[in-house]
């Protein structure tokens, strides 16, 4: 009787070369995940020191911001020599210390404020109206002396925003403004520079 003997040879050769495609592709999926990591917490350190995304979420400051809007703010704008009649910024209000409100500058430190007959005036002079959504009522009508380093905040839509005429603390101090609205990134039909 004859065995033949049919020995199988396994090559080695290709076991290596597949061991060494998955250590490629394991090295790269490190790589990966690292700089997804890296670009993760740098994001995030930016967010919480430079930019701050806020969700506009009342109709208060229409029709500049909308409901839904996604605005994108600067952390480092916010120093009195920044500050700007009409710049728009996020803040929080004296009265009520747990929200965030984003509202126009109308008064600056040292000024009188009149409200009164729809406009807005300081110093006796007559402020630009232009942006606002609608004729202004007479609801919060008077005269506000805006002390110093405080602000006076209005928003866009007189008529439904609940702003410095309406708060028992009506002036916002200069350490409450957290930042300046300078884009609005999303719906993206409304991105625009503010």
């Amino acid at each position: 009787m004859v065995y033949l003997c049919w020995e199988r040879k396994i090559p080695i050769k290709n076991g290596r070369k597949k061991k060494k495609a998955m250590d490629k592709f394991q090295k790269k999926c490190c790589i990966f995940l690292l700089f997804y990591a890296m670009f993760c917490a740098v994001i995030s350190f930016l967010f919480h020191t430079v930019w701050m995304l806020n969700y506009i979420p009342s109709e208060s400051m229409e029709n500049t911001l909308r409901e839904g809007d996604f605005v994108i703010a600067s952390r480092l704008e916010t120093g009195e020599e920044d500050i700007k009649r009409y710049d728009i910024f996020i803040f929080v209000p004296p009265d009520n210390p747990e929200e965030i409100y984003i509202k126009r500058v109308i008064g600056l430190p040292g000024e009188t404020i009149e409200v009164f007959d729809g406009e807005v005036y300081a110093d006796d002079v007559k402020l630009d109206s232009s942006f606002i959504k609608e004729p202004q009522d007479g609801d919060g009508d008077g005269s506000y002396i805006v002390p110093s380093g405080h602000y006076f905040f209005l928003g866009d839509n007189r008529n439904n925003s609940n702003d410095s005429r309406y708060w028992m603390e009506e002036y916002v101090p200069l350490e409450n403004i957290v930042a300046k609205a300078k884009y609005i990134i999303f719906p993206f039909q409304h991105r625009r520079k503010i």
